[in-house]
This record gives C-alpha cells, sequence and structure tokens, in this order.
C-alpha cells in the first residue's frame, strides 16, 4: 500500500460517521436536555431571590447554568459517541469492507474522529443558538459579549478533545468499559491542577509535624505523574471567566490554549491509531 495519506477515503469515512452520528437519537435528546437547562434557569433565577433586585446577576446565572450544561451534556455526547465508533465498526463487520479499499487504520481513526468532531461542533453551535435566544428573551441582548462567545467557542475546543478521548477507549475496550473511562479521565481533566497543588502540599513542611517521609514523597510522585498524562481541561475552559464581572481575559491565553487542544488531540489520535492497529479484528 502506498505510503501517501489517502486525504479522499480520510474524508469519505469522516462524511459517513456524520451522517451516523447526526441520527443518532441521543444526540438530540442530549441537544434538547440542554437547551431545556438553559431554560430552567429562569426557575433558579426565581428562586435565587434576584431577579428584579439584580439584573445583571440573573443574567450571569442564565449564562452560567447555560454555559456549564452545554459542557457537560456535550461531553456525555461526545463520550458516548465516541466509544462506539470503532465498536460498532467492528461489531456490524463493516470495518472489514472499509479496511478491503486504500485506506490504513489510522486513516479510518482520523476520518472517524474528524466526522463525529464535525458532529459535535454543529451540536455546540445549536446548543449556543438555543442559549442566545433565551438569554435574549431574558433581556440579555446587550450582554452578549465577546467573552460569551469565546467560552462556547472554547467548549467546543473542549469538546473535540473529549471525542478524542473517547476514541482512545473505543478502540482498546467495550463501549460501556470504554465511556467510564472516558468519563474519569475527562472528569479528572478538570482537577489535573489540583492534584500538582496536593503533591506539592504533601512535600511542605509543617510547624509541629515530622517532615515528609517515603510515602509523601512517592504519592507526590504519582500525583506529578497524573498531573503531566491527563489532559488539563481547565486549560480551554473559559466559561467562569466570561460570566465574572470585570475579569479580563490573558490576551496569550486564548492561543496557548488553542495550541495546547492541538498537540494534545494529536497525541491521543497517534494513540488511539496505534493502539487499532494493533487490534485484531
Amino acid at each position: 500500500m502506498s505510503s501517501r495519506v489517502n486525504v479522499e477515503a480520510i474524508l469519505a469515512v469522516a462524511q459517513n460517521t456524520f451522517k451516523e452520528s447526526a441520527r443518532n437519537r441521543v444526540l438530540y435528546a442530549l441537544v434538547g436536555a440542554t437547551i431545556f437547562v438553559s431554560g430552567l434557569s429562569y426557575v433558579l433565577v426565581a428562586v435565587s431571590g434576584v431577579e428584579d433586585a439584580d439584573p445583571s446577576r440573573k443574567l450571569r446565572i442564565v449564562a452560567d447554568v447555560s454555559l456549564s450544561a452545554i459542557a457537560l451534556l456535550g461531553s456525555l455526547c461526545a463520550i458516548f459517541l465516541g466509544t462506539n465508533l470503532v465498536y460498532q465498526e467492528v461489531e456490524r463487520k463493516t470495518v472489514y469492507t472499509i479496511l478491503a479499499r486504500p485506506i490504513g487504520r489510522g486513516e479510518f481513526v482520523l476520518g472517524k474522529f474528524l466526522g463525529l468532531s464535525s458532529v459535535v461542533v454543529a451540536a455546540v453551535l445549536v446548543m449556543a443558538l438555543g442559549f442566545a435566544l433565551i438569554f435574549i428573551a431574558y433581556g440579555g441582548a446587550g450582554s452578549l459579549s465577546p467573552r460569551l462567545f469565546l467560552a462556547i467557542a472554547f467548549t467546543a475546543v473542549e469538546l473535540v478533545v473529549v471525542v478524542a478521548i473517547a476514541l482512545v477507549f473505543s478502540a482498546i475496550a467495550h463501549p460501556i468499559e470504554g465511556a467510564i473511562f472516558a468519563f474519569v479521565v475527562t472528569l479528572a481533566g478538570h482537577a489535573t491542577e489540583n492534584l500538582n497543588r496536593l503533591g506539592e502540599e504533601l512535600l511542605k513542611l509543617k510547624a509541629g509535624q515530622p517532615p515528609p517521609g517515603i510515602f509523601e514523597h512517592g504519592l507526590s510522585k504519582v500525583l506529578w505523574v497524573l498531573y503531566v498524562i491527563l489532559p488539563n481541561l481547565e486549560n480551554l475552559n473559559f466559561r467562569a471567566d466570561a460570566v465574572t464581572p470585570g475579569f479580563e481575559i490573558e490576551p496569550g491565553r486564548p492561543g496557548f490554549a488553542l495550541m495546547y487542544a492541538l498537540l494534545y488531540t494529536t497525541l491521543l489520535l497517534a494513540i488511539a491509531a496505534a493502539a487499532f492497529r494493533r487490534k485484531t479484528l
């Protein structure tokens, strides 16, 4: 087989994946649930007792709940669909027909990733549109700031990384186990900074206590390794910044976050491709 990348085959797999994933009822259910939660945020505002007292705070609550819903339910969507990608092809034996054509396993994985990522980004756009309509209905037309759009854009980037995480487990595990592992890794991806801080805290000298021993040093090393290996999804989280009054996002932060997402996603796709090449079909 030629060593050249078969772009046409990759795009064909991506297009087919997009069509299949876009027809999945779970996708529609999660998108609908996100928009419903955005609307339900009005109830939270009413319960909070600040609806009339502080209009700006009302809008912040609506925005915070809506952005969090997009991230959480979007992640569930990416994980559910992603962990089934490779497994379904193998289970239905359609993978044999695909791989009989001039396409490598790595190209197959890349096509799957591009197709599902496109679906997830499209879903985020629909969720964002629902959020914007609800936000405007609550009188927030003048508060649709560039920071909100930036937060939504990087939520989409975050979900693309989650798709890559799910794809790795799709190549090495059953969908149920893969979904659990992908969810745990995604959840841990929002706590990696805390792992590193905890490791540093273990090694600090504290008055009236013995110095850190072998156990503390060993645990600190383990936490540092987890900090390095696990994705730091908080790098892509601009949601809290978008709803914090007066907070200014550092100019270089979006560029760094985008570069981090690109590099980590590339690494994940390389792992997924290597795992799929070793998979016995």
